[in-house]
């Protein structure tokens, strides 16, 4: 059985072992054996979040902490191919699985014509690196594998030494490669470093094609990678959270898109280029040393990407450890109210909104949510700015927008389908789960918005108001459902529909300057804000008779003061108010403390809009 440099350094080798074993299963035994070995030796492999990528180990075991972006379709290979003896005429079958270049032996050549050739399906998905994940989550992960001794190489010396030897080693096996399992490319040992060496000239000038690695945020970096999965997979969806493990590829020759290259293909073979315009190829086969290729032998959905708990935390982990980390709440209460000038309504208000989460959907209604304006911001940019970063410290996705005129007409909120390139082109609203959002409306300037900035206020406030976004598909628009938190921040009232709004009273006495956390601190505040979203909450029958009475009571003191929204949001306060006290049922204080809260809140608003 192969030991774990094998599978981890070598992973194709156990791939084509175990094809030699299993015959036809070879795919569900390669997702057997890897999902067994991944369960206690994930922390041995390296990761494409935290290595760059050329300094990669090519046909290695890598593992992508990502973002699905865009679904390509169906993509058609040989699964198995039959190669030839030149001189003897023997014939030999060999997997065309996990790998893009399939390569004949020296001395051997591939039979197209057949009949014991397979041709299978994979299913190909482009994703990036999360987006907005902050600087102290990334270092979190890489931290996770430093400690188990998965380390980048220290120098591109040794990197490149390596390559050499992978080559050297390669052709000792053969030169025929066989691309995307159906392409051949013949030569012989003595022109192959040449022929690599023009290939990989051909990738770099190719590159001027690939206009974006898509990443949703202007100015963010990090690897995209293409992911194969040779499974079904009808559970993988645009913008779910993954943790891709698989055997990663790096080849030049997908950069040249030229006609002489696809009239050297065999006529017989049916390639994806013969149907693929210059643009769409550049969009689904862009130079690997931009965008590798990642092979999947086992993937894992991710709840959340916060690595100050365990990956796989729900309710019971949550239920479990949150007592630990409880008494964290009045410290975060204490800071927040710091940061906001000495105000601690609203603090209270926002603590709670930083722990809120979309829990469920009932019909159109996403129940949950709890989008909040924080109103009577000084205009001073350094308030803001002060707010945004203090809250990417504690937050592990985190991503700040500046609501300036420009950004407006200018920005895509909304991801659009380019039909030309066949390609979903990333928007910044594009985000996934639990994604805090910090929109910054003391930015905004007098002036007039053109269509795609009115196209864009409307994306923002379907966004807050139904937890959903449409994509443009051009000819129509599709609906795809989301869970970010918003945080308006704002002068006056925000034109944006926000669940709740407060006005800032800042104290005389509290002057503004940096918050200072020792680390110490800032885990807690992460464990803490990560066990609060994921815990259980139950109101018991005698309770849920309490609250009923008191809503009849009150609609019967004064109508105008308790709708059924202020209802529903009394009891989304108190939710929010039980878990994040480490409660998991609602109390008859802690309804009292939440009505008390609401009454301050709105008595707030109405003497700010009467002075007005």
């Amino acid at each position: 059985m192969p030991c774990i440099e094998d599978w981890v350094s070598h992973p194709l080798s156990v791939v084509d072992g175990i094809g030699q074993e299993s015959g036809s299963n070879t795919k569900h035994k390669v997702q057997e054996f890897f999902a067994d070995r991944v369960k206690d030796g994930s922390h041995r492999i390296p990761s494409i979040n935290d290595i760059p990528i050329e300094k990669l180990r090519p046909n290695s075991l890598v593992k992508f902490r990502c973002m699905v972006q865009d679904m390509f379709g169906p993509e058609y290979f040989l699964s198995e191919y039959e190669i030839v003896s030149k001189t003897r005429g023997e014939t030999k079958m060999r997997s065309g699985m996990y790998r893009d270049m399939a390569d004949c032996p020296q001395g051997h050549e591939a039979n197209f014509e057949s009949a014991r050739n397979v041709t299978a399906e994979k299913h190909s998905y482009f994703c990036v690196p999360i987006p907005g994940e902050t600087e102290w989550a990334k270092e979190g992960f890489a931290r996770k594998s430093a400690n188990h001794g998965t380390k980048a190489p220290q120098t591109g010396q040794s990197n490149k030494r390596s390559l050499e030897e992978d080559e050297d080693m390669e052709q000792e096996q053969g030169d025929g490669v066989l691309e995307e399992g159906i392409e051949t490319s013949q030569g012989d040992a003595q022109n192959k470093k040449s022929k690599v060496a023009n290939e990989i000239a051909q990738e770099s000038s190719s590159s001027a094609m690939v206009t974006s690695l898509n990443h949703p945020i202007p100015g963010e970096n990090g690897p995209s990678c293409i992911v194969h999965v040779y499974d079904k997979c009808e559970d993988i969806k645009l913008n779910d959270m993954v943790e891709f493990i698989g055997i990663v590829s790096i080849q030049p020759h997908f950069a040249t898109f030229t006609e002489e290259k696809s009239e050297e293909s065999s006529p017989m073979v049916l390639t994806a280029d013969s149907f693929m315009s210059e643009e769409e190829h550049a969009a689904h086969y862009p130079p690997t040393s931009l965008v590798p290729r990642l092979h999947c032998v086992f993937y894992q959905h991710l709840k959340h990407s916060n690595p100050s708990i365990p990956l796989d935390a729900d309710e019971k982990t949550s239920d479990s450890l949150l007592p630990q980390v409880a008494r964290a709440r009045g410290d975060l209460l204490f800071m927040l109210k710091s940061l906001l000038l000495g105000d601690e309504l609203a603090a209270e208000y926002l603590l709670l909104h930083l722990v809120s989460s979309v829990y469920t959907r009932c019909g159109i209604m996403a129940v949950g949510k709890f989008s909040l304006n924080l109103c009577g911001c000084p205009m001073e940019p350094s308030f803001t700015k002060r707010i945004s970063d203090t809250l990417k410290q504690v937050l592990p996705k985190c991503v700040n927008m500046q609501m300036t005129l420009n950004n407006m007409n200018t920005l895509n909120f909304v991801p659009k389908k380019d039909y030309k390139a066949n390609r979903l082109i990333s928007g910044i609203l594009q985000l996934s789960d639990s994604t805090q959002l910090i929109l910054d409306e003391t930015a905004l300037e007098a002036g007039q918005l053109n269509t795609n900035g009115v196209q864009n206020v409307t994306a923002l406030g379907s966004l807050i108001s139904w937890q959903k976004l449409e994509y443009d598909f051009d000819f129509y628009k599709t609906d795809f459902k989301s869970n970010i938190q918003v945080l308006v921040l704002s002068e006056g009232k925000s034109m944006l529909p926000c669940d709740c709004h407060i006005k800032i009273e800042t104290s005389s006495s509290q002057q503004e300057s940096p918050v200072n956390m020792s680390e110490d601190l800032l885990n807690m505040f992460r464990t803490y804000i990560g066990l609060v979203r994921l815990s259980s909450y139950s109101i018991t029958p005698a309770m849920q008779k309490a609250l009923q009475e008191d809503f009849v009571q009150a609609r019967q003191r004064n109508p105008s003061t308790m709708t059924a929204d202020d209802f529903h949001r009394h009891l989304l306060v108190a939710r929010l108010m039980a878990v994040s006290s480490g409660s998991s049922t609602l109390t008859q204080e802690l309804w009292e403390k939440v009505k008390k809260l609401e009454e301050l809140r709105k008595t707030r608003l109405r003497l700010s809009s009467n002075s007005a």
